[in-house]
């Protein structure tokens, strides 16, 4: 498994480790390998240091413990379960200056602890240090820069991360159980669904509708305005505006926080067992789904074998309005240098697209988007493809604009 860069560790230090932050470290296991260390927070999450020497990893893992202990003990480990267990972990940061490195810090009432993790090839090393000692994984060396690196490759999804480094260790080979497969999927989604639980909470904390109104009462009475070019009516004017749209975006909140919380309820009382039943008692899908239809929108169709329609909206609304309709797993296409040109394309989840039917698709689009636009027959065009998942309207954008990730490139030769 490739080591991360250092694009992706700034990834796994936002995206993965902070969500540890206020967890408490209630167990360390170590191996040859590495170190698991198990922190509580609402459920037990694992964080895994793969400390080979070529290619070491960070990974957070929910619930399970994807790591074997090892029998005899290791130092770090000892000094580890002796000085930093029961510790609260406060801050996860980034040692920029030392490369790929990261810093933990724990602490309680009776004292602090620092987890030094430096996860840089044929560098790899963990230091621990608490109540004035230290002690390491591997003996310490003086830091030395790596080579200077030009353009980082394409950074990779944490959860592709994950699966990899899970393959590896059944020796490369993919589980076919399809136990094993509901369950990784399973603890996904439990895992995003409670991620998107605490940015949910934290965002109804802050309470910027009370924070606006307490303003607006303040400038009643002298306080620094929004605008000081403004008279007070308009500042009064603006900060109520600003706090009744706070206030009825709240409600909605409140009201998304509801749902993802009986969604993970049930989520945390599903069996494989109970899955199956649920899959047998579901009518079968409704046949010819009409995207366009569903997403009250005008534009044009394409349908190919194999159930595969593709849906170009009329115009940036209609294109937003399919885009939002579409399934998580359904594709959106885009001719990577001509805004508003797109693409939705219906599939079947598991379905796969042969890239025949996708250059097809691409050249349908870009014959109905551009149509005398192109400078030259025989022009190339490249092709963004993604999943819907992976692409999210630009908020207040009027021109339908959209940002995207994990996504692949080809390119197709334009002709009339």
């Amino acid at each position: 498994m490739k080591p991360y860069t250092q694009p992706e560790l700034r990834t796994f230090v936002s995206q993965e480790a902070s969500s540890l932050v206020g967890a408490q470290l209630q167990e360390v296991l170590a191996n040859d390998r590495g170190l698991a260390l198990g922190f509580w927070k609402a459920g037990t999450s694992w964080l895994i240091l793969d400390l080979l020497p070529n290619s070491p990893l960070a990974l957070v893992f929910r619930e399970r413990c994807p790591f074997s202990k090892s029998p005899q003990q290791k130092p770090l480990s000892l000094f580890l379960r002796s000085h930093g267990r029961n510790k609260i972990l406060r801050e996860v940061s980034l040692l920029e200056e030392h490369g790929r490195a990261l810093l933990f810090r724990l602490s309680n009432q009776e004292g602090e602890c620092e987890i030094e993790v430096h996860l840089i090839p044929k560098q790899v090393n963990v230091i621990v240090r608490a109540g004035g000692k230290q002690v390491a994984w591997e003996k310490p060396r003086e830091m030395t820069p790596g080579p200077p690196v030009g353009e980082f490759p394409a950074e990779r999804a944490m959860e592709d991360v994950r699966e990899g480094w899970l393959q590896e260790q059944r020796g490369g080979k993919t589980s076919r159980d399809p136990e094993e497969q509901w369950r990784k999927k399973h603890d996904r989604d439990l895992e995003k669904k409670r991620k998107a639980l605490q940015e949910i909470e934290a965002s109804l904390a802050k309470d910027e509708g009370a924070g606006w109104y307490a303003r607006g009462d303040a400038m009643k009475s002298g306080g620094e305005f929004i605008d000081a070019s403004q008279s007070l009516a308009w500042n009064l004017n603006e900060a109520y505006g600003r706090a009744k749209k706070s206030v009825a975006k709240k409600a909605g909140t409140e009201e998304r926080r509801r749902l993802l919380a009986a969604e993970i309820a049930a989520l945390e009382k599903a069996t494989y067992a109970s899955s199956l039943a649920e899959k047998a008692a579901r009518p079968g899908p409704a046949p010819g789904r009409d995207l366009m239809a569903q997403a009250e929108a005008k534009g044009r169709k394409l349908a190919l074998e194999k159930g595969v329609t593709a849906y170009i909206g009329r115009s940036a609304a209609d294109n937003l309005a399919l885009l939002r309709k579409a399934r998580a797993w359904d594709y959106w296409l885009h001719l990577r240098d001509y805004p508003g040109a797109h693409a939705i394309v219906h599939r079947q989840r598991d379905q796969v697209i042969a890239d025949a039917e996708l250059r097809q698709i691409a050249l349908w689009l870009a014959r109905e988007s551009l149509g005398s636009k192109a400078q030259a027959l025989g022009q190339k065009l490249e092709v963004v493809v993604a999943e819907c998942r992976h692409v999210r309207p630009i908020k207040g954008d009027k021109l339908g604009r959209v940002n995207y990730h994990h996504e692949r490139q080809f390119s197709v030769e334009w002709t009339r």
